[in-house]
């Protein structure tokens, strides 16, 4: 093996070795990026399920008035 075969074997080590720090850095973020979205993904259920019960609740209320209106003989 010559001077160059060694040249470029480390020039392909050192790409490699940059590739693999930028994908390190990458899955980082995106590890970062999906705890976030799983954060907004709790907040949203909690939000949905708070809305729900708030629905039913106004849903209730509702057919009690028409209940009691249909009760009023006019």
């Amino acid at each position: 093996m010559g001077e160059e075969s060694f040249a470029m074997i480390e020039k392909k080590i050192s790409d490699l070795v940059q590739v693999v720090a930028a994908l390190k850095k990458e899955k980082e973020r995106l590890a970062a990026d999906l705890a976030r979205k799983e954060g907004e993904v709790k907040e949203l259920s909690r939000k949905l399920s708070e809305m729900t019960r708030e629905r039913g609740e106004v849903k209730d209320r509702v057919e009690k008035i028409l209940s009691r209106l249909d009760s009023i003989e006019l």
